[in-house]
């Protein structure tokens, strides 16, 4: 059985973040939400911590869940569990942690019949 690297890197319940010459197993539901910046990316987590790991949001966005995870954004991805108010007809999000997060005009529609379908 071959073992692929993105598995390693990706569990059902956890993603490996490398930053600083470390890394660390980080739990999806600890995971707020990801914002691109170029080439690097930063995580905020549900007990406010942040942190900027090597790697585009791309690359994570391929390692989470399917469904679990909205990409609103080319820059922001968000955990679907901490959306507290969904205001898509005007382009943004409200997460719990008081976060206001912009969504794309092409992906409003697909965040909204996605927010209805969750709830």
């Amino acid at each position: 059985m071959t073992i692929s690297y993105t598995t390693l890197l990706s569990s059902a319940t956890a993603l490996l973040l490398p930053f600083r010459g470390c890394r660390r197993w980080v739990a999806f539901s600890q995971i707020v939400r990801l914002e691109g910046i170029g080439n690097y990316t930063t995580c905020v987590f549900a007990d406010g911590s942040r942190l900027l790991v090597a790697l585009t949001i791309k690359r994570l966005h391929d390692r989470m869940p399917p469904g679990a995870f909205l990409r609103l954004h080319r820059k922001h991805l968000v955990n679907r569990v901490y959306v507290a108010v969904s205001q898509p007809d005007e382009y943004w999000l409200r997460l719990t942690n008081g976060d206001r997060v912009a969504v794309a005009r092409r992906r409003a529609e697909m965040v909204s019949r996605s927010r209805s379908v969750g709830e």
